[in-house]
């Protein structure tokens, strides 16, 4: 690419990023003012775009952007600075798995309640999930929050070439091929998991999906990374109409 579009790829990586806070913002993901949302920079895989440390996700804007390289320095002039733990987690995901061009940790409260539980797992029982419901790995090694990058490579081998990570006792990680594919995968892992302890609060056996569907969805749905393109659109649409500081 040229010199142009390069900055033109970075923009609208920036612009998909602070839609995307913007909007799991709105649905009420965020935890204080902790947890990342990160992208790999067009073009130069060995940086990442990513949240400012100490903002609310719903104060997102484009020029707020951090640009930093995986060995923690901030490469962007815009005076923010990145968490620690932002670091150690998302930095080493990125390094180690090319596949993961963006990467959202969030303590979501229904997916967080299943990281929670012994040995709890996402129920293969809800229709809006069967794009990754064979790509979810967990984590049963909890050792406090992640300090260092040694923890990031840790989580990255748990990942592998799946989606979803379920972090016990900490809550989930979802990486996506564009941030469209992380944020929309995101949404659909909470509404599966607030639909499955809804169901379970009744005290009946969930209802499983046959196997045999199961076992015939490719790893990349094509229907799922249309929805996924569409979504990301419809979310920079609306809140240029409704909150357009997000641009500046």
């Amino acid at each position: 690419m040229s010199g142009a579009n390069d900055a033109d790829a970075v923009r609208q990586a920036k612009i998909e990023l602070a839609a995307a806070l913007r909007w799991a913002s709105r649905l009420g993901y965020q935890s204080g003012v902790c947890n990342h949302f990160s992208v790999a920079v067009p073009g130069q895989p060995d940086l990442m775009l990513i949240n400012p440390e100490g903002y609310f996700w719903s104060e997102a804007r484009v020029s707020d952007i951090v640009i930093a390289a995986h060995d923690g320095r901030i490469v962007s002039g815009n005076g923010h600075t990145v968490e620690t733990t932002a670091f150690s987690i998302h930095a080493p995901i990125h390094r180690l798995l090319p596949q993961a061009v963006a990467v959202l940790h969030t303590h979501m409260h229904h997916a967080t309640a299943i990281c929670m539980r012994k040995d709890g797992t996402v129920s293969p029982s809800y229709l809006s999930a069967m794009s990754f419901y064979q790509r979810i790995a967990y984590d049963r090694g909890f050792d406090g929050p992640a300090l260092t990058p040694a923890e990031g490579e840790r989580l990255a081998r748990l990942i592998g070439d799946d989606f979803i990570l379920m972090m016990e006792n900490h809550g989930p990680l979802v990486v996506g091929a564009s941030i469209g594919e992380a944020l929309l995968r995101l949404i659909y892992l909470e509404d599966t998991c607030r639909m499955q302890l809804l169901a379970e609060a009744g005290g009946h056996a969930l209802q499983p999906i046959p196997a045999r569907m199961m076992e015939a969805i490719p790893r990349d749905v094509p229907r799922f990374k249309a929805y996924a393109k569409g979504f990301m659109v419809a979310v920079v649409r609306s809140l240029t109409r409704e909150e357009p500081d997000f641009l500046t």
